[in-house]
């Protein structure tokens, strides 16, 4: 991996993206691509999440061995990673709000896998409600956004602002949203 960026295959600026069109109504429209989007970034975050997700698995095995639910277990862990690494490589704000909703689904359903324990299932119960929260201001946000750029193209949207396309309130009011939601999903502001 580090000789990948050494070598000089993947330097800042030397961006990949691949899109195609998703939805698309009334011959563009309304137009929503599935789109990937691969930068510096991209690029750590993606083995960071694979190689923790290898641990979980692994280690997995032989925690969850003998359980009757072994295959649920690895059924929900495998789109929770799905999900995760879908959300990194997410290119436009819809996608990456799918694959935010897909984490969540799959959070709710490991905090809960014993859900015949009382704890488990008021856990699990708190951590969906906690979670929708801060799903609105995600999705607060992305519209916002979308409303400001008529897009949902995250370098488009990133192009928009940098350019002052956006005004600055407006673009302030919508990241508290965007951040918002992202404190909210990951439990740093809980109920």
């Amino acid at each position: 991996f580090t000789s990948y960026f050494h070598d000089g295959h993947f330097s800042p600026g030397l961006e990949n993206e691949y899109n195609f069109d998703w939805i698309n109504i009334g011959n563009g429209f309304f137009v929503i691509e599935f789109s990937t989007y691969v930068d510096a970034i991209t690029m750590v975050m993606l083995p960071v999440v694979t190689i923790v997700a290898l641990m979980v698995l692994v280690y997995s095995t032989g925690y969850m061995h003998g359980e009757p639910r072994y295959g649920w277990y690895f059924a929900v862990l495998s789109l929770f990673v799905a999900a995760m690494l879908t959300l990194v490589l997410s290119g436009n704000l819809i996608q990456l709000y799918l694959a935010w909703e897909g984490v969540g689904l799959a959070s709710y359903l490991l905090i809960g896998f014993y859900w015949e324990r009382q704890s488990a299932a008021e856990a699990a119960k708190k951590a969906f409600i906690t979670t929708r929260i801060g799903d609105v201001g995600l999705l607060i946000g992305i519209i916002l956004l979308w409303r400001a750029t008529g897009t949902f193209d995250i370098q488009q949207i990133i192009a928009a602002a940098t350019s002052g396309q956006i005004g600055e309130t407006y673009l302030t009011v919508a990241m508290i949203f965007l951040f918002g939601g992202a404190i909210g999903k990951s439990a740093q502001f809980p109920l």
